[in-house]
């Protein structure tokens, strides 16, 4: 339906769905807390797992813009991005709080979650189902525009095999730990390597592999099986 974003799936008596990039694997506020960039972090905060910290920046009639509290935080230059937002859309570098206000202000979202802007030495994916990872690749060559680097596979990054069993199993147990602080089966896990130490930089209930699977017959071997699996559990 809806021109293939909406597929309704039967077996037997059991019907499932599947919206764009989500899959009727998770629940409902699991999901809802993996859209939002702040409430994840926090999450992950409260369970002891490491992550960027990203601080709400909320744009209310009622309100007034945040720029003492963004100030104390953010001395320097910035990531500011909307909330809920995937593959790198709106991300930006802002060099002071007096440029966030004005993005904020005029650019129509109503919420945005900043972080602060660190050297990112690697960047990683890793898809989870159910405590298991489906695929898991390395977000290699990342585009730079405007002065940040941007790892998305959407954006011209390149994904690459991880190259060594102990980083391999480094980023399974942290995918985990991150899926079970948010009570997620389903997860596309981001971790970045930063000043050596692997942390969540975000994480995403939709499931998305086609740029991956682009790469090479392989990867897209790999997708298929993974998507598979995924189907087989909505119905299990």
């Amino acid at each position: 339906m809806s021109d293939g974003w909406v597929i309704r799936l039967e077996k037997g008596m059991a019907l499932r769905w599947v919206l764009g990039y989500q899959f009727d694997v998770n629940a409902a506020a699991a999901s809802a807390v993996a859209q939002d960039k702040v409430a994840t972090h926090e999450a992950l905060k409260q369970a002891g797992v490491p992550s960027v910290e990203h601080t709400l920046v909320r744009v209310l009639p009622s309100q007034v813009f945040p720029a003492k509290l963004l100030a104390g935080q953010f001395p320097g230059p910035f990531v500011l991005k909307p909330l809920d937002g995937t593959g790198g859309r709106g991300v930006q570098k802002v060099a002071s709080v007096r440029e966030a206000e004005k993005i904020v202000n005029e650019a129509g979202e109503m919420a945005w979650a900043a972080s602060p802007l660190y050297d990112i030495a690697a960047e990683y994916r890793v898809i989870m189902l159910d405590g298991t990872p489906l695929v898991m690749y390395e977000k290699t060559k990342p585009a730079t525009e405007h002065g940040l680097r941007y790892f998305n596979l959407g954006k011209g990054a390149v994904p690459a095999d991880i190259l060594t069993e102990d980083t391999g199993a480094a980023l399974e147990a942290l995918a985990r730990q991150a899926c079970g602080a948010l009570s997620l089966r389903l997860a596309s896990v981001d971790i970045a390597r930063i000043d050596g130490a692997l942390c969540i930089l975000e994480i995403n209930d939709g499931i998305m592999m086609e740029y991956y699977a682009r790469h090479s017959e392989r990867y897209k071997k790999n997708a298929a099986l993974a998507y598979d699996a995924i189907l087989l559990t909505m119905f299990h």
